[in-house]
């Protein structure tokens, strides 16, 4: 029984390595592919659309992909190629971080509990989006007004800030060469793909490596220290490259009441911090012209390090958004999720 236990954890680490190189390989291939057709698509991304199209654009896109990191790296890509102007860039990587917190509050709406429950559960999500809305207000004000993030970046690349993997084009270019009788559009939409499947499924396999209940009787335990709940959010984001993943993870122990709200808030904060990790990896891959729009990503986490100083804070606006201003229902909160995303596509085309 032990041998097919450790039989089994040496595939799942196979696949989870499988998956990085996917990863790794869809960036390659978008920034291969997009690179011939970038000038015959995505012509609106360039620097003649407005700050307020490129926040939403990101916000967009985020919510369709489900994840900041994975939105922001084929945001990279595509900058790579010339289809995203570098201006637009760094607001939209900014949009990904307001999109990105749909996910928890997405999944909060397919677990069954009783309403009390249930709003408890939305409040993760909640508490979330007030983490993300006051730093992308903050950040796009600084942007707009004193481009402080793309000078910064480029403040970085003149120094000449080592930010590029070597040997990412010698594991993936063979492979990528046998391929090139495909179309240039067709290999964009199957990096795009498996991007988004790669992101997907590495998770899952750390999931199996450590066990779902072993991570959660961890978190449990851990969670009664404020530094303790936010270096756990940090290092189980890092582990699964997936900050949505990471909180929606408590999303039952809440609803259960194993944990409450106030609780959680610091691992929200660690989640953020530690969810840069996928970003980070695609922006090794496509260079140093990414750097802007990295540090730009990096900083959005570090600013948010003022909340842990400010949980009571998070912790009270949450509530009182919850329980006073929205009356969270299920009903409600389903009004709340496509009012969330009909305000990304109206901001993206306004």
């Amino acid at each position: 029984m032990q041998e097919l236990d450790g039989k089994k954890k040496v595939l799942d680490f196979l696949c989870f390595l499988l998956f990085l190189y996917l990863f790794i390989f869809s960036l390659v291939l978008i920034k291969f592919s997009f690179t011939e057709v970038g000038e015959y698509i995505l012509q609106i991304t360039r620097d003649n659309i407005s700050e307020i199209n490129a926040l939403g654009f990101g916000w967009l896109l985020a919510l369709i992909m489900q994840s900041s990191g994975a939105a922001t790296s084929a945001l990279l890509a595509m900058n790579f190629a010339g289809i995203i102007g570098p201006i637009v860039l760094i607001y939209m990587v900014i949009g990904t971080r307001i999109g990105t917190t749909l996910t928890a509050l997405f999944v909060s709406l397919f677990i069954s509990a009783k309403r009390r429950d249930f709003r408890h559960g939305f409040e993760i999500g909640l508490a979330n989006l007030v983490y993300a809305l006051p730093i992308a207000i903050f950040m796009f004000l600084l942007e707009y007004f004193f481009s402080f993030f793309s000078k910064m970046g480029n403040y970085f690349i003149v120094l000449g800030v080592p930010f590029k993997i070597t040997f990412i084009e010698n594991i993936t270019m063979p492979l990528i060469k046998l391929i090139t009788f495909i179309p240039e559009y067709l290999l964009a939409f199957l990096g795009i793909f498996l991007l988004i499947f790669s992101l997907k499924k590495m998770p899952v396999f750390m999931m199996r490596l450590w066990g779902e209940d072993y991570i959660r009787k961890k978190i449990n335990k851990y969670f009664k220290k404020k530094h303790f709940s936010f270096f756990i959010g940090f290092l189980i984001a890092v582990f699964l490259t997936s900050t949505s993943i990471t909180i929606a993870l408590l999303i039952p122990l809440i609803i259960s009441r194993i944990i409450n709200l106030k609780k959680v808030i610091p691992y929200i904060i660690g989640t953020n911090l530690g969810g840069v990790v996928d970003a980070i990896i695609g922006g090794l891959v496509i260079g140093e012209t990414s750097i802007p729009a990295i540090f730009t990503y990096v900083s959005f986490s570090l600013i948010g390090l003022f909340w842990l100083f400010n949980t009571d804070l998070m912790f009270k606006i949450t509530k009182f958004i919850s329980k006073r201003t929205l009356k969270i229902s299920k009903k409600r909160a389903i009004l709340f999720v496509l009012f969330f995303i009909l305000l990304a596509v109206f901001l993206s085309i306004i």
